[in-house]
């Protein structure tokens, strides 16, 4: 008897263990499926005009609120500062992990024209964002997009992604999946930025 419930037991942690580290990855199916779904059934006008908004390709404005209910436009950061867009969610592991460092190159670098849009792509979940916004610290602007229209403009597909944009309104560098934006490299690529008119 005493071996059944051992082996029931261990069968119990091995789910436990599966489906934790599945539940992150069907989310982001989701997320794929959804993009792509939502794209075709509500019409190609929501992606991005330019096939691939890449490096050396003009990235596509949006406006999107705050958490506080504020109104940002990329477009008017134009000619005045250079922008990390960073498009993330709470149940996001690598989000979680890369958030530090966004939130320490931000402390650095925004009194010399650097600035940070947060774009979180749920819905319904102000609380939660805003939980977590406090838990870690996060002083950058945090964006809406709960109807996903620009992760579609940028054409994202999965979480994290970064996009790196210089004060022309180019983007200068896409970053898929987590990045740790206080190495050498990274601190070389945003200083370049900001200091190159």
């Amino acid at each position: 008897m005493t071996s059944i419930v051992a082996m029931y037991d261990a069968m119990y942690k091995n789910i436990r263990r599966l489906l934790s580290r599945l539940v992150p990855t069907i989310a982001i199916v989701g997320i794929m499926l959804g993009l792509v779904v939502g794209g075709l059934s509500i019409g190609t006008d929501l992606w991005a005009d330019d096939v691939r908004p890449e490096k050396g390709h003009f990235a596509p404005d949006f406006t999107l609120k705050t958490l506080e209910g504020n109104t940002v436009r990329l477009s008017e950061l134009r000619g005045k500062k250079v922008v990390l867009i960073n498009f993330w969610a709470t149940w996001c592991p690598p989000c979680r992990l890369e958030m530090p460092t966004m939130q320490q190159i931000y402390s650095e670098y925004k009194d010399k024209g650097f600035e940070i849009l947060a774009v979180n792509i749920e819905s319904d979940a102000n609380q939660a964002i805003s939980d977590f916004a406090k838990e870690l610290r996060l002083t950058f602007p945090i964006l809406l997009d709960p109807d996903m229209k620009v992760i579609r403009k940028f054409r994202v597909i999965g979480l994290p992604v970064s996009v790196l944009i210089d004060r022309q309104g180019f983007v200068h560098a896409k970053e898929i999946g987590y990045h740790d934006w206080t190495t050498r490299a990274s601190r070389k690529q945003v200083e370049a930025l900001l200091n190159s008119h």
